[in-house]
C-alpha cells in the first residue's frame, strides 16, 4: 500500500467517524464513562472525590477533598475525540485482517479511553497543588491526551503490520527478514 493512499484512507475515515462521533453525541457518552471511572479510580490514587452538579442544574464536577475543592475544567470535548483518530488510524492500516483490525480497534479504544480516565483522575492533584512539577506533569499529560495518545497507541498496536509496510522499522542485519540472526544461531562441534 502506497503511504499516500493510506494517509487518504486516514482522513476520509476520520472525517467519516468524526461525523459519525457527532451525530451520535459521542462525546457526551464518553465524558460521562470518563467521569465515571475517574470518580472510582480518583479516591483510590489521592482521596478527593468527585462530585456532580445537583440533579436539575448544570455544571462541572467538582473534585472534593475535606474542605478544598478543585473544579473538573477540561476540555471533555477535545479530550474524548481523541478516541476518533485512534480509531481511524487502525481502520486505516494496510495488512490488517478482520479479526486482528476488529481486536486492535477494541484493545486501542481500551486503552485510549483508561489513558483518559487517569488524567481526569489525576486532575486534581495538578491544578489543586500549583508548582513548577504539577505544571510540568500537567502540560505533558495534556500534550499526551490531546495529542500523542491517538499515535503512540496506534503505532504501539500496529507496528508488526507497520514493519511490514514500512522497511525502516524492519530489524536491520546482515540477514534476511524472517531469518535467525547469525548470534543466536547453536554452535555445533566438528570432529576431525
Amino acid at each position: 500500500m502506497k503511504k499516500g493512499r493510506f494517509l487518504g484512507s486516514f482522513l476520509i475515515l476520520f472525517a467519516l467517524l468524526l461525523g459519525l462521533w457527532n451525530l451520535t453525541q459521542g462525546t457526551r457518552w464518553y465524558t460521562q464513562a470518563l467521569l465515571g471511572v475517574a470518580a472510582v479510580i480518583g479516591p483510590l490514587l489521592h482521596g478527593w472525590v468527585l462530585e456532580y452538579a445537583p440533579t436539575g442544574r448544570v455544571g462541572l464536577p467538582v473534585w472534593v477533598h475535606g474542605g478544598d475543592r478543585v473544579q473538573a475544567a477540561i476540555q471533555f470535548d477535545a479530550l474524548a475525540v481523541g478516541l476518533v483518530p485512534v480509531l481511524a488510524l487502525i481502520a486505516a492500516t494496510p495488512g490488517l485482517g478482520l479479526r486482528r483490525r476488529l481486536t486492535l480497534l477494541a484493545v486501542g479504544s481500551a486503552i485510549c479511553f483508561l489513558v483518559d480516565a487517569v488524567i481526569v483522575a489525576l486532575f486534581p492533584l495538578l491544578v489543586f497543588y500549583k508548582n513548577a512539577f504539577t505544571d510540568v506533569i500537567g502540560t505533558f499529560l495534556g500534550l499526551i491526551a490531546f495529542v500523542g495518545a491517538p499515535v503512540i497507541i496506534w503505532f504501539g498496536l500496529a507496528f508488526p503490520e507497520l514493519q511490514q509496510w514500512l522497511p525502516s522499522l524492519r530489524p536491520q542485519g546482515p540477514w534476511a527478514v524472517g531469518d535467525t540472526p547469525p548470534h543466536t544461531h547453536k554452535r555445533t562441534r566438528v570432529e576431525h
